[in-house]
């Protein structure tokens, strides 16, 4: 990768943090796409990158969210439940979508990526959820779909939090908060089982991650800031404008 390159990959990646930040979704439902279009990557590299991105993104957010006392520590235990359902997923996924062709997994991203526009309009239902004191329930259907979430992550190298925290919040009846902080604690292991696969497969790029963190996390973080003065209609109405977009480009180039 020369300069040119790295600098193109630096600004774009810096731009899908604020993105990722900004929307509450993680940067890999911008950021794999970003990669192929722009040529630096193939699609299942750009998913291994992306999920690299995830390890770190998401051990950041736990750092943050896991200072709650009591609280976070039983987050955590209920994160340790849901970790092998999560893992699992991520790994058979992983392996799975080494036998898919570059075309198939581009348009099962935007087939994912229009899916994930859906539930963002489900924000304003996930902001009513009481906050008050509460115990983990309905653990069972919750470790089904996060087997589902863990395999959405390994195979198209999405957070999976966006996913994990509507699962949550509307089959757990878990608060908003603790699904979150639960979903950054659980992410770090299943992104990491799914870059282990990949990296098996195939070497990432070390210069090319680099450049990718190197302008994804300071990008989360701006975006993460500019989150708490937007008005959230204009955010809603921001990433369903481009989750159409990418998701059109997405089966478009999938098809060629």
């Amino acid at each position: 990768m020369d300069l040119t390159q790295a600098l193109i990959v630096v600004v774009g990646s810096f731009g899908v943090g604020v993105l990722g930040g900004l929307l509450g979704v993680g940067g890999g439902v911008f950021l794999v796409p970003f990669l192929v279009f722009f040529d630096v990557a193939t699609p299942k590299m750009a998913v291994a990158i992306s999920l690299c991105c995830v390890i770190c993104t998401s051990a950041a957010a736990a750092l943050v969210t896991g200072r709650a006392g009591s609280e976070g520590l039983a987050r955590l235990s209920t994160a340790l439940k849901l970790e092998p359902a999560l893992v699992a997923g991520a790994v058979l996924a992983s392996l799975l979508g080494r036998r898919f062709d570059d075309g198939a997994l581009l348009i099962g991203f935007g087939i994912l990526i229009l899916l994930v526009a859906a539930l963002i309009r489900l924000r304003r239902r996930f902001s009513a959820v009481d906050d008050a004191p509460w115990s983990p329930t309905r653990l069972a259907a919750v470790m089904v779909l996060a087997f589902l979430s863990g395999g959405a992550s390994g195979l198209f190298g999405v957070g999976g939090g966006v996913l994990v925290v509507p699962t949550l919040v509307l089959v757990g009846r878990w608060p908003l908060k603790a699904a979150a902080a639960t979903s950054s604690l659980c992410l770090m292991t299943s992104a990491a089982a799914g870059a282990a696969v990949h990296h098996a497969h195939a070497p990432l790029p070390v210069d090319v991650v680099a450049a990718v963190m190197f302008g994804v996390l300071p990008g989360g973080a701006l975006g993460a800031r500019l989150q708490r003065i937007a008005s959230e209609a204009v955010v809603e109405a921001v990433f369903t404008g481009l989750a159409v977009v990418v998701a059109g480009l997405s089966v478009w180039r999938g098809l060629q």
